[in-house]
């Protein structure tokens, strides 16, 4: 029996800065999974007054399904990918062959628990440019550790199509964050990182991630440690 599926919401934050809130987003619009929006900008009197009833982690995104607030509540982004995959498991949240996905879930946890230097140095960050910022040999090294996860996953598992898999599925919705930040510090790629950059930056779901963040105004000090007075 096809299981009924309640409304479901994201909780997220700032498109400028939150790139933990973009992973599942960009995964359900490209995807095509409907739900609604509820952002909550960070620093915000919003978000004093509402971040703990809509984040049992004072943290975001969170999915809710059902009414946000007192339905059920999904936080962490893995887990929101996961949960995506169980309530819309036709939908491609990950690749269908089962090694594939298990890689694919290898890649997302190496992401989600490592690169501590990339992340800290080279905060996302869509509005601003700052070229050669954070650079150091230890961001160095992890960048190219990525990709050459890039470049491996493409070799054994994609036959064609432009993502790592061949089509679109969370994981390069996980790393189209990450590829954000190399616009942003213009970090320099070899041809194949640089096309794979270039796909994920270009998928729908991110030109209109990347329209709203535009638009965004407000200024959050700790995540701007290149700004200038």
């Amino acid at each position: 029996m096809k299981q009924t599926v309640p409304p479901l919401t994201l909780v997220i934050g700032n498109k400028n800065y939150s790139s933990w809130s973009a992973r599942p987003w960009l995964t359900m619009t490209e995807l095509g999974i409907p739900f609604a929006e509820r952002t909550i900008k960070f620093d915000s009197e919003d978000w004093a007054r509402n971040i703990d009833a809509l984040s049992p982690t004072g943290l975001v995104p969170v999915l809710w399904e059902g009414e946000p607030g007192s339905g059920f509540a999904t936080f962490d982004t893995v887990a929101i990918l996961e949960r995506l995959h169980e309530l819309f498991p036709d939908a491609g949240v990950w690749p269908s062959d089962a090694r594939a996905r298990a890689h694919a879930r290898s890649l997302v946890a190496d992401f989600h628990a490592g690169y501590p230097h990339l992340r800290a140095a080279m905060p996302m960050n869509i509005r601003s440019s700052h070229p050669g910022k954070g650079m150091s040999r230890e961001v160095a090294d992890e960048i190219e550790k990525l990709c050459t996860h890039w470049r491996d996953t493409r070799a054994r598992f994609c036959t064609s199509g432009p993502f790592l898999f061949g089509g679109f599925c969370a994981v390069d919705a996980f790393y189209t964050p990450v590829a954000s930040r190399f616009v942003t510090y213009a970090v320099t790629l070899d041809h194949e990182a640089g096309s794979y950059r270039d796909a994920v930056l270009g998928t729908r779901a991110m030109r209109a991630w990347t329209e709203a963040a535009l638009l965004e105004t407000e200024f959050v000090p700790m995540d701007e440690p290149y700004a200038t007075a």
